[in-house]
């Protein structure tokens, strides 16, 4: 088992530029992949609330959160948490702990 940050990309890998189009300036950046296509990749979520789906069961509200515990901004609602796609962590830090 591997655990371990993707690559960062850098303004080289992606041919950072500014071209000027019909007299402004554009920035422009060639696509790159971080990570190949089927890839596995783990966010950390926080649960901020719960709230009941048609069936009387919770579905979590959920935001994500940096490697310092600091919200992103991203929130999902009505999300299922479930034993087969779902892992609890102490801290937003535990995955940098597993990777070394």
């Amino acid at each position: 088992m591997a655990i371990k940050r993707i690559k960062e990309i850098t303004t080289e890998d992606e041919n950072f530029r500014i071209e000027n189009v019909q007299g402004f300036h554009m920035i422009r950046r060639d696509p790159v992949e971080q990570v190949p296509v089927g890839t596995l990749i783990a966010k950390v979520f926080r649960v901020i609330g719960y709230d009941k789906d048609c069936d009387g069961s919770l579905m979590a509200r959920i935001e994500c959160v940096d490697k310092d515990g600091d919200t992103t901004g991203w929130e999902q609602d009505c999300v299922g948490l479930d034993t087969e796609s779902t892992w609890e962590i102490d801290s937003a830090d535990d995955l940098d702990k597993l990777a070394r």
